[in-house]
């Protein structure tokens, strides 16, 4: 038994460091630590961890609900295989959960493990590709401010690795939110260290230019440093981002000001330095999809091809080729499930941020809020990655929730 344990951690520490850097490798070691942790629990079988699954038995129900849909949908989608293909990818939503409640102090006496994992993780990413960019400019013979023109920003800085930017940049900030909580316990070399990790982790998720990520992480900065009131670090960081701004806004033919400036066009205008933005239209053709079907919808994967339908009636020719989801889990679960998908997603997120502020745990109400808010712009429980990051961050929250009220007189 101590074997298997001490395996089932290592098999999550590699899963949390390869995260933000490998998914099939991710994937994988996920699954070694489910199935080991199964073993472990199969093989104890305590009185203790039965009486917490049926004193948490709803609470899996409502944590799990991202799989729960997606098995429901199977039975009237008319995309079964690959709607077996989104069920299966949804599973560390009941497993994780589950492993999490069962045996919370898995999760809740290795978290600074996760945290550092998921930092090295993401420094890894980080210089490797800053090098692979670098290298490519030299090789060119360019000048190294291409680093930082299209060719080598957002989602090309990270094409050697096959990553995408939004999720990437939502592990950077939950690595840097991990660096605040531990900081105060940290040696004075451990703190200039945390200090400087900081510091290049932002840069590079600024050069990763993913807008949600950047202004979430603005905006939880600002609350921080108000709510500790570091006026001076508050101060420097307001009059440092007015001038990277204005710079980046003033500057011609700056790719930075119009991914960042331009491109975000709310008015549905042409402009010179952009086309008009497209993901309104693509938010109102899932909802013309779950109008289609309001109840119950379309199933599981099977909403995609009645939204390609909708983008070919609307022109959207990169929509339909591209086969885009709704960028958005709300309209997502609307135009798969209907209304129940609705109510579930809000019923999901509900209890998430009830179980987070009962806790008052601040790290976990900020990666919560973050989660909330990468969900406004992105589909975040249809993709891989961000199951997993979902799911595990879940797993740590009702960890510490159970750990706490067991611990209470």
């Amino acid at each position: 038994m101590k074997i298997i344990n001490q395996l089932k951690i290592y098999c999550l520490i590699l899963a949390v460091f390869f995260l933000p850097i490998h998914l099939n490798l991710n994937n994988i070691l996920i699954v070694c630590f489910i199935g080991l942790s199964m073993l472990s629990l199969f093989l104890e079988h305590e009185e203790s961890i039965l009486k917490r699954l049926k004193k948490n038995k709803w609470v899996l129900v409502i944590a799990a609900i991202p799989f729960l849909l997606n098995a429901l949908g199977l039975i009237y989608t008319d995309e079964f295989e690959k709607g077996l293909d989104f069920t299966i990818r949804a599973i560390p939503f009941l497993f994780l959960p589950l492993i999490a409640i069962l045996s919370p102090n898995i999760f809740n006496k290795n978290y600074k493990k996760f945290g550092y994992a998921l930092t090295l993780g993401c420094l890894f990413v980080m210089l490797y590709s800053w090098s692979f960019s670098i290298l490519d400019i030299q090789s060119q013979n360019k000048p190294l401010k291409e680093l930082f023109g299209p060719l080598y920003s957002h989602h090309n800085l990270i094409k050697a690795l096959d990553l995408h930017a939004a999720y990437l940049s939502i592990c950077i900030y939950t690595a840097i939110g991990f660096i605040i909580l531990v900081y105060k316990n940290l040696k004075r070399t451990q703190q200039i260290i945390a200090i400087i990790t900081i510091t290049i982790l932002s840069l590079f998720m600024f050069h990763l230019l993913s807008r949600n990520a950047i202004i979430y992480y603005l905006l939880a900065s600002t609350v921080f440093l108000a709510y500790y009131r570091k006026w001076k670090i508050l101060t420097l960081a307001f009059i440092t981002v007015i001038i990277l701004g204005t710079l980046a806004y003033n500057v011609k033919h700056n790719y930075l000001r119009d991914r960042i400036f331009n491109n975000l066009n709310f008015f549905e205008k042409e402009t010179q330095f952009s086309k008009k933005d497209d993901r309104f239209d693509r938010l109102a053709a899932s909802y013309e999809v779950f109008m289609q079907k309001p109840i119950i919808g379309y199933g599981t994967a099977a909403e995609s091809k009645h939204r390609r339908e909708v983008f070919k009636k609307n022109k959207d020719t990169i929509g339909y080729e591209r086969n885009f989801n709704a960028h958005n889990q709300f309209f997502e679960y609307l135009s798969t499930f209907g209304i129940i998908g609705g109510v579930a997603y809000v019923l999901f997120f509900t209890y998430l941020f009830y179980v987070c502020v009962k806790t008052r745990n601040g790290f976990y109400i900020f990666v919560t809020i973050g989660l909330f808010f990468a969900c406004l712009t992105e589909s975040i429980f249809e993709r891989s990655q961000g199951v997993v990051y979902s799911a595990l961050i879940i797993a740590l929250i009702l960890s510490f929730h159970i750990m706490q009220s067991e611990t209470k007189p």
